[in-house]
């Protein structure tokens, strides 16, 4: 089969984006938001435990001025992301490519 991996890709995506989509519907009908931040729900419950932080390093994390800006950074973090993806498989598909050309 000549497109085996590609296949079985596309399978996995359309697979994972109907899990996705079925999971928010369900969701999205009782009313929780589902997909809040881990790191909210996770320092609520480290708080909780009565934990007390032995070193404040605000003065050294980076605030974005507002959130228009951190929106556009976790965009331009996207989008570096789906470059360095697309890239690898390319390299892979031009390596298979050059393999089959050399034999």
């Amino acid at each position: 089969m000549k497109y085996k991996i590609e296949i079985l890709t596309l399978v996995a995506v359309i697979i994972f984006i109907a899990m996705f989509a079925y999971l928010n519907a369900q969701m999205s009908a009782e009313g929780v938001e589902g997909w809040a931040g881990s790191d909210d729900v996770g320092s609520e419950m480290i708080e909780s435990l009565g934990y007390h932080p032995w070193i404040d390093n605000s003065d050294y994390t980076f605030v974005p001025p507002s959130g228009e800006i951190e929106s556009c950074l976790f965009a331009l973090q996207a989008a570096f992301g789906g470059l360095l993806i697309g890239y690898v498989f390319g390299a892979w598909g031009a390596e298979r490519r050059l393999k089959k050309n050399s034999n």
